[in-house]
Parts: C-alpha cells; sequence; structure tokens
C-alpha cells in the first residue's frame, strides 16, 4: 500500500517536517490508495438524507406550482436541518475522527468504542448545536437560492433537467460559501485536533470557544480554510441531490396523475 500523504483542510500538501507545526490548517485528512477512511461512516447518513425532502415536499410551489415564496422555502429547509442533523451528528463524528491524520481507528466501530469509553456518550453531540448553527443557515439559503433560481430558470416548474442541475450547484455553491467559518469550527468540535488543543487546556466545547481557539491558531483567515474545497464538494453534490430528487418527484406525480385519470 502506498504511504499516506498528509494534506490540509484546505487542500495544500505540506513540503517539510516543519509546516506541521505552522497553523495552517487545524485538520489534516488521510488519504492512501484502497483505505477510504470513514467511508461506511458516511454510508451509514445515507438513509438518514432522506429526512430533508419529505419536510420540503408539502411547501408551497414544490410539486410544480408557481410561486416563489422565500420564507417558505427557508423554513422547510431549517425543519429538514432539524430532523436529519439528531441523526446524522453521531455519524459525522465518527467520520472525521477517522479521516484525521495518523488515525488510530481502523473500523468504525472501534472509533465508536474508543469515543464512548474515553469521552462519554456527549461526546457524539458535542458539535450538535454547531452543526444546527451551522446547517440550519445552510439549507434555509440552500434552499431559498434554489427557489429563486428556479423561479428565473424555470418559472412554470415543468420537470428540467438543466435547470435542476444548475440551480442545486449554485445554490450549494452558495450557501457552502456563506457556512465555511461555521464548518471550520464544528470540524474541530467534532475532531478535537491537537494543535489546537495545545494552546488551551482540555477539550474544546461550545461554538463560542470553537471560534476563539480557531482565531488563536490561524487568525481571520483561519476562518475560510479550506472554502475552495468546501465549494467545490457542495456543487456537485447538491446538483445530484436536487436532479434525482426531482426525477423521482416528476415520475411518482405523473403515476399518480395516471391512476387518478384511469379511475
Amino acid at each position: 500500500m502506498a504511504p499516506a500523504r498528509r494534506v490540509l483542510v484546505d487542500g495544500s500538501c505540506p513540503q517539510t517536517s516543519q509546516d506541521q507545526l505552522r497553523p495552517r490548517g487545524l485538520v489534516m485528512l488521510e488519504l492512501a490508495p484502497g483505505a477510504p477512511r470513514g467511508f461506511r461512516a458516511r454510508l451509514a447518513v445515507v438513509p438518514v438524507s432522506g429526512l430533508k425532502e419529505p419536510s420540503w415536499w408539502g411547501k408551497p410551489g414544490a410539486k410544480g406550482r408557481a410561486g416563489h415564496v422565500p420564507a417558505s422555502a427557508g423554513a422547510a429547509g431549517c425543519v429538514a436541518t432539524l430532523l436529519h442533523d439528531a441523526a446524522m451528528n453521531p455519524a459525522e463524528v465518527v467520520k472525521q475522527r477517522m479521516q484525521m491524520y495518523n488515525s488510530p481507528y481502523q473500523r468504525v466501530t472501534d472509533c465508536v468504542r474508543a469515543v464512548w469509553r474515553n469521552e462519554g456518550a456527549g461526546a457524539f453531540y458535542r458539535s450538535y448545536t454547531t452543526q444546527l448553527t451551522m446547517n440550519i443557515p445552510f439549507q434555509a439559503i440552500h434552499f431559498m437560492t434554489y427557489e429563486f433560481l428556479q423561479e428565473q430558470l424555470n418559472p412554470h416548474r415543468q420537470y428540467n433537467p438543466g435547470s435542476h442541475v444548475v440551480s442545486g450547484a449554485c445554490a450549494g455553491a452558495v450557501a457552502a460559501a456563506a457556512t465555511t467559518p461555521l464548518d471550520v469550527c464544528k470540524t474541530l468540535l467534532n475532531t478535537q485536533e491537537s494543535l489546537a488543543l495545545s494552546s488551551i487546556s482540555g477539550h474544546i466545547t461550545g461554538m463560542a470557544n470553537a471560534f476563539r481557539t480557531v482565531y488563536q491558531v490561524g487568525g481571520l483567515t483561519a476562518y475560510f480554510r479550506g472554502v475552495q474545497a468546501r465549494v467545490i464538494y457542495q456543487m456537485p453534490s447538491t446538483a445530484i441531490a436536487w436532479s434525482v430528487y426531482e426525477f423521482f418527484k416528476y415520475i411518482l406525480t405523473k403515476r399518480q396523475e395516471e391512476r387518478r385519470a384511469g379511475k
């Protein structure tokens, strides 16, 4: 197996051992061919992601009816996030700890047992309030931007794959960029990274503490470390998610209409 390679949050690779001491990124990921650490933990959240769309389905305008209602779109995104994050947070903690550089965990079960034994059940929800603080505005911006773009690109709300892809990608990019500082703090709370812990005593708890620690370690620019990678990740993710969602919504709605017409 090829040796692991260190990659900072912002996507850069340290050139010398001295770079490890520089506060250029709070979390390091381990990349090794054939060893996608955290992949199984990531798969665990796939069924949970389905909680988002039922909350969105009943929103005015979401079934093809014209009319852009920003407040309704934002409210739908907030409700979906509350349901989604309650189940997703523990899996996110496990995934990020397995992806840290020199992570001691080889399996999901090993990580879960170690965290439970050493830090207690509360460790799985240490970043929950920060996750909500990040994801509620993320989803609100995401849904409102998608609705706005659909109103411009697809005003009649017909099934239009091209408009769904463009609207989804742009909505994800805007929301990701706007909430990157919160994501940096959430990641720090989940991983309790050693570089940050060396500047304080004990664990990092709470969003305010995380914000102060990020500033102490890297200054203002640290809040936007990895913003490009986050946007690049979110754009295809949200484009695919909205495209698949709109496709199945179209198919299911069409079948329902055909059944009604046949009665």
